[in-house]
């Protein structure tokens, strides 16, 4: 078996890399800023990418080295720009909805190619918040993975032979939120509390239960985890949860506006 992990050295990444090579996984991973480590894949399998270069030539060779892979993780994020609409820049406000969501998905569709067909593949990518509330100061990470969450649903729609899910992680303690720490005030109210949950461990997502998470989906069949988006602190991600889930609603876990047969 073989996974493709993007952002393998994030401090998801370096945790799900190392699961799946317990369970029998060849892992290939990009890196970008964090220099990689050959202790986790060894250097032939590395690959420096910068994901708004998806449509470079190297990362195409890349991939035609991977060759045939039977599961595709992205642990992308950021959620920087930070501040309220009318205080950032354009540029980087568009930048980070990009980053967050269209650079991942054309990633994806240039890996596509190389999914095993003889298979039903695994994508997976992580959602983040905003999806039931309005989020102030974060609007190109919520705009972002909100078009993240929506392209899932497509694309597992579109994919007979690859199953396509998201999953949001919660709170967990990575590098993502040093975002936050370094926007101060811009962040409003989000940094001090972002102090306190980092401060409070205890009220924090372990890595390890997302990672858990990860491994459970990938285990479910497509008509119960495909195109849907997933919450590893709220969710129950067992086959007769979701079985239940779904014999009540079929677009459990999707995108959809509320009251409509209202």
């Amino acid at each position: 078996m073989r996974a493709v992990v993007l952002s393998a050295m994030s401090d998801i990444g370096i945790e799900l890399v190392s699961s799946l090579k317990n369970k029998g996984y060849e892992v290939f991973g990009t890196y970008n800023s964090s220099k990689p480590c050959e202790k986790l894949i060894p250097k032939r399998n590395w690959f420096k990418l910068n994901i708004k270069n998806y449509n470079s030539e190297s990362y195409k060779i890349w991939l035609k080295k991977v060759n045939q892979w039977d599961l595709f993780v992205s642990c992308i994020g950021t959620q920087e720009p930070i501040g309220l609409f009318k205080d950032i820049n354009p540029e980087k406000w568009v930048e980070g909805v990009n980053y967050n969501s269209i650079y991942q998905i054309a990633a994806f569709l240039n890996a596509l190619p190389y999914a095993n067909n003889k298979i039903v593949s695994d994508a997976i990518f992580f959602a983040g918040g905003g999806t039931n509330s309005a989020t102030p100061f974060y609007s190109s990470q919520t705009l972002g993975k909100i078009s993240l969450i929506k392209s899932v649903e497509l694309l597992d729609y579109e994919l007979e032979k690859v199953k396509v899910s998201i999953l949001g992680p919660g709170w967990v303690k990575t590098k993502i939120h040093q975002g936050t720490l370094n926007a101060k005030h811009k962040a409003g109210q989000n940094y001090l509390k972002t102090i306190d949950m980092l401060n409070s461990p205890e009220n924090l997502n372990p890595i390890s239960k997302v990672v858990e998470d990860v491994h459970k989906i990938i285990k479910l069949p497509k008509d119960l985890v495909g195109g849907r988006n997933f919450s590893s602190v709220n969710d129950s991600i067992s086959a007769d949860n979701l079985k239940r889930l779904k014999n009540k609603n079929t677009d459990f876990y999707r995108l959809r506006r509320a009251e409509n047969d209202n």
